[in-house]
């Protein structure tokens, strides 16, 4: 039972983070946008988030719930 909790835990806090990714994604496109402002431009690009953080800990969350799945199935732990 506590490896199930693990997972649904890891799959709450990889959809946080999903949804954080496209805020990000988001302001990203904003900036983008607002670079192409004379003078200030440059200031706002500056500001650009160019990470991909968010992505990395979503899947490194996704790739470790696969691998405990496969425990849950060799160990034969009750679902």
């Amino acid at each position: 039972m506590q490896l199930q909790h693990q997972i649904a835990d890891n799959q709450t806090e990889e959809t946080k983070l999903l949804v954080k990714d496209k805020e990000v994604e988001r302001d990203n496109v904003a900036k983008t946008v607002g670079a192409a402002i004379p003078y200030v431009g440059i200031a706002i690009a500056a500001q650009t988030d160019l990470s991909n953080e968010q992505q990395v800990k979503a899947r490194a969350l996704a790739d470790r719930n696969e691998w405990l799945r496969i425990l849950v199935k060799r160990k034969g732990c009750a679902e």
